[in-house]
Formats: structure tokens, sequence, C-alpha cells
């Protein structure tokens, strides 16, 4: 697997530590997991990150594995020292997408897993041919299931069924030199409603190789009220011989 781009776009363009988004490949390059931090959350720029360091180095997702990353979060914080307003918002809970992509060289197959409207695009030529774990750009207007510090806030996690729903595998082999788009929701969103609106437009989201190009196609996005201001997190993954992504620097 190789990253031909990973970077992020913040909503507030003149404030890019308030970037709740957060991606990190493991450490062979052959796994990638994405996490968006909701912004009604407190400090959800920590739970993000917690969250998508975790799973790029252990993706056993699990009862365990979600107590264990409540438990690093919680040891993040100092209840004591707060003030009463952040003790409130902090009691709240905090809460983030997860979406994830390993590759397995051997057999040419993807292993997805996501919570949440963080979306993976498996892109053939210019063809977006599936979008997971949100297909639909008006399913993006829905509130979205999300991981929280509040272990009963995570009851849909032990249900019957739910490693089905949030684990996804793709046969590689089935498409011609395939791309793969990861992103957070507000370019996700857009993404999928230009894949059918404009289809030209998926061309300049997979040329994009740097940090300035994509924030110069979200801010005239943003302007043109086709995207929503949030923050925009992206990366284009290709599976072909190649030399080997580059770890993202854990924040």
């Amino acid at each position: 697997m190789r990253a031909l781009f990973a970077g992020t776009c913040a909503k507030e363009l003149d404030r890019p530590e308030t970037n709740e988004d957060a991606c990190v490949f493991s450490a062979d390059g052959q796994r990638l997991a994405m996490s968006d931090g909701a912004s009604e959350s407190y400090d959800s720029r920590v739970w993000a990150n917690l969250l998508a360091r975790k799973f790029s180095d252990d993706p056993g997702f699990g009862e365990e594995w979600l107590q264990s990353a409540v438990s690093a979060y919680l040891s993040e914080h100092d209840f004591a020292a707060m003030g009463w307003a952040q003790q409130l918002a902090y009691g709240r809970g905090c809460f983030a997408t997860l979406l994830s992509v390993e590759h397995d060289a051997a057999t040419g197959r993807l292993a997805l897993f996501g919570v949440g409207d963080t979306v993976a695009a498996l892109v053939v030529g210019s063809e977006i041919v599936r979008a997971w774990p949100l297909d639909d750009p008006e399913k993006f207007k829905e509130r979205p299931t999300l991981l929280s510090t509040i272990p009963t806030h995570n009851e849909f996690a032990r249900a019957p069924g739910f490693d089905v729903l949030a684990r996804l595998e793709i046969d590689l082999a089935a498409f011609p030199d395939p791309t793969l788009l990861c992103m957070t929701d507000a370019l996700g969103e857009w993404t999928l409603k230009m894949a059918s609106e404009d289809p030209a437009r998926l061309g300049e989201l997979l040329a994009i190789r740097s940090e300035e190009q994509l924030a110069a196609l979200v801010v005239a996005e943003r302007e043109a009220k086709r995207m929503r201001v949030d923050d925009s997190t992206l990366a284009i993954l290709k599976f072909d011989a190649g030399e080997d992504a580059d770890a993202l620097p854990h924040p």
C-alpha cells in the first residue's frame, strides 16, 4: 500500500491546532486509521488522535480494546483542575468516528473497519465503484454513530451483528488499477455528490499531492457553498508495486 498523499485542511485555516481530525499509518505502512472528533465534544482532538493511533497499532477492536482507549483518554485529563464549565463539558463525553483500511499484499484484499461517517471510496479510472460505510451524500445529513468516552454510549458496539456492519472486505483483483480515497465527512460528502453531479471534479481530488492543493480545493468549494465548513482530511492510496507508504508522525 502506497500513500500518494495524506494531509488535512483545518476548519479554521488560521488555527490549524484546532483540527479535530487524525490520520495515522501503522509502522509497516499497510494499515491506515482515520478519525474525526465531534466538535461539540470536550477535547475531541485528543480522542480522535488516540483512536487512530491505537487502531493503527492494534486493530483488535472489541470491548477490552475500547475500555483501554477510554482509560487512556481519561488519563490525559485532570478533572479536579478543570473549571466548572469544562467539567460539565467533560462529563457529557467525547465522540469520534473511526475508519481503518488494511492491505494484505499476499491476497490482494482490503480489510476495512468503520464507525461513523468517515468514508473510503474505491475509484477505478474516474468512477467511484464502491463507497463505504456511506455511499449516498444524503446520508451525511443524518446523525452518525460515534465512539464515545462514555461507555454507555458504546452499547451499539456490543450488539449482535456489529462486527458484520462495521467490517468490509474488498478483493482488489476485481478492479483494474484501483485507487482508494479515505476522507472525513465534509470532504466525503462533497466527493460523493460530485461523483454524480460533476464526475470530472473527481480528477481534481485524485491529483492532489500537497496540503496547499487540498486547502485550495476545500476553500474554493466552501466559498461556493458546495462543501460544509469542517476539518477535511484526505488520504489517497494505491496498491501497486512501489515505495512503501511513509508513516505519518503520531500527533
